[in-house]
């Protein structure tokens, strides 16, 4: 059978088939460089003296083909929270923000800054250069501070697209609502504020199901332990008042606390200090000192127990937040034991000469062997003038230590339980 042409190269001896290659490469242009020849910079440096060459820093961006302003691609990172402070009402955190536009005066890919000399899409640059090229002035409306060191990262692409990314340390002022607290939760926001009117520059909202506000991959990078992150969110919109309005992006953060230590070393302590001050209640109504010791010691432990939560938060009402409101009826109920023992040793008192009127009585019945006509009145005499209002017509008492004793044991502990469920369900803290 016929067999096939092999092609030429394999046809041509090896003398001609060099030859053939080396007129092939010369009448092939080179691929790095147009049929004209390089004419633009190939190095950064000549990248950026070539772009800055007329540049007029002042003057923003010229809007892309059908806009009829610059819009702002932002997008953040969460790096870190720092703290949480209650009293000043504040959140430090780190963010890392990310802001893109188009400047085609920055493009080098044209024929005059490039023609495909430069040979990498995008150029790095020192962020000094930001200095020397128009960007979008922000600031961080509702900040009252910053903390740490800053750093900037300056990106150019060859079709103009300038992205800058800055991470700053920001103490962000916010609303925190300590109605169910430790079981709270709470949002704040840091605003970015473009300083230019809306009509000129806005900042780009984010698409349905969009996040452009996130935690990285790896998590946080240190910052407090006392708080979870529910979620991260931006919400784009722009300002109102007085003009020019201004385009601003809210970096909102959702916390939650964490309420071991609240429950651990605050609430629980109160509560058992409350049980503590009620067995005061139990012990012998003539062992005076053990009983004021008990009802001291758990009172004087609740105040500063309760004085080391207000100093973790701002001066607010019993009300306000559920753990003031829980600390607060503790060292009431507290205190009602300390006035129980004064009350009940004061009737004690009382009895004792009440108990000694009635021995004089009988004496004197025994000696005269006549009945007192008038027990209540002869008692009265001896009773004091506050005991004189508890005697009977007998002579007996109407109210005693021991009635005191009894009617708090069983209130005391009722009592306690519907202020501490009246509290938390004002609060809204069942089922938090």
């Amino acid at each position: 059978p016929d067999r096939p042409t092999p092609p030429l190269a394999m046809r041509l001896s090896p003398k001609y088939a060099v030859v053939a290659l080396v007129a092939l490469a010369a009448c092939t242009p080179a691929l790095s460089q147009p049929a004209g020849g390089c004419t633009g910079p190939t190095e950064q440096g000549d990248v950026r003296s070539a772009i800055l060459a007329n540049y007029d820093l002042y003057s923003p961006p010229a809007p892309q083909a059908g806009d009829d302003k610059l819009h702002i691609a932002l997008s953040a990172e969460l790096k870190m929270i720092e703290s949480v402070s209650e009293p000043a009402g504040s959140v430090k955190m780190a963010i890392e923000h990310r802001m893109k536009w188009v400047d085609s005066r920055l493009a080098f890919n044209s024929s005059t800054l490039n023609n495909g000399c430069y040979p990498h899409e995008r150029a790095v640059f020192p962020p000094d250069m930001l200095d020397e090229i128009w960007s979008p002035v922000y600031s961080f409306s509702n900040a009252i501070g910053s903390f740490g060191d800053s750093s900037t990262f300056l990106v150019f692409k060859n079709d103009g697209e300038v992205t800058v990314k800055v991470r700053e340390g920001i103490e962000v002022s916010c609303e925190f609502d300590f109605r169910k607290m430790p079981f709270d939760e709470q949002e704040c926001y840091a605003r970015l504020e473009i300083r230019a009117p809306v009509e000129q520059v806005d900042i780009t909202p984010p698409r349905d199901g969009e996040s452009l506000f996130n935690v990285p991959d790896d998590g946080l990078k240190g910052g407090t332990v006392e708080w979870d992150i529910l979620s991260t969110n931006v919400v784009v919109s722009e300002t109102s008042g007085s003009p020019p309005a201004m385009s601003y992006a809210d970096f909102t953060v959702k916390l939650r606390r964490k309420p071991d230590y609240w429950m651990s070393f605050v609430l629980i302590p109160s509560v058992f200090l409350v049980a503590l001050s009620y067995g005061t209640f139990w012990i012998q109504r003539g062992a005076v000192p053990a009983r004021a010791a008990f009802c001291f010691i758990a009172y004087l432990s609740t105040i500063n127990n309760t004085k080391g939560a207000l100093n973790a938060l701002p001066k607010l009402s019993a009300g306000d937040a559920w753990i003031l409101g829980v600390l607060s009826k503790s060292q009431y109920f507290c205190a009602y034991t300390v006035v129980e023992v004064v009350v009940a040793n004061y009737l004690l008192h009382i009895e004792t000469r009440v108990q000694a009127a009635l021995k004089e009585a009988r004496n004197k019945e025994e000696i005269s062997g006549q009945q007192i006509s008038d027990m209540q009145a002869f008692v009265r005499a001896r009773a004091g003038k506050f005991g004189s209002a508890l005697i009977r017509k007998d002579g007996t008492m109407a109210f005693s230590d021991q009635n005191v004793d009894v009617l708090s044991r069983w209130l005391f502990p009722a009592a306690y339980v519907v202020a501490f469920g009246t509290v938390t369900a004002m609060a809204g803290v069942v089922g938090a």
